[in-house]
């Protein structure tokens, strides 16, 4: 006896009609519900956690006398600009991609389905281009900044005392 389709799928029984149901295909679909909250009180207990011994460090620093900007160092800021813009480029050519696909799978047809592909090719379209205007202009601020010599890594250098 074969109990492979009993198990993942639903099976009529012989003779009659009803219908009999395993308790597997249930369990399959519960499956990546269970995954993911199971990800999420993981990853909420790794950070609250982290958190905590990060609050304990600054305790134990502070009890001893040591300052605290010695613990934690400011952070120095890279160009945010190089990552707008090639976050800009990739969504901007994805959104041209899902354009072309779905233009080309339809026939150049808007239907239902067609019509909301087509709105969300433009969502990454329309978020790629403004990520890429994004970059363009704090690239040109940074420039700006470099030249005037007010840049935030220089900021950074003074405030940890040129280290």
């Amino acid at each position: 006896m074969n109990t492979f389709p009993y198990i993942l799928a639903l099976t009529v029984t012989d003779g009659s009609d009803k219908v009999e149901v395993g308790a597997w295909p249930f369990i399959i679909g519960a499956l990546p519900f269970i995954v993911m909250i199971t990800l999420v009180i993981m990853l909420t207990l790794y950070f609250l956690n982290k958190k905590r011994m990060e609050h304990q460090q600054i305790m134990a620093a502070i009890e001893r006398g040591v300052p605290v900007s010695a613990l934690i160092p400011l952070k120095q800021k890279g160009p945010n600009w190089i990552i707008n813009l090639t976050s800009g480029i990739g969504l901007s050519l994805l959104g041209l991609g899902l354009i072309v696909v779905v233009l080309a799978a339809t026939g150049c047809k808007i239907e239902d389905d067609s019509g909301i592909a087509l709105f969300l090719a433009l969502v990454f379209l329309t978020v790629g281009i403004t990520r890429l205007i994004r970059g363009i202009l704090q690239r040109k601020v940074d420039k700006e900044e470099k030249a005037n010599g007010n840049s935030d890594t220089a900021l950074a250098l003074d405030a940890n005392n040129g280290q």
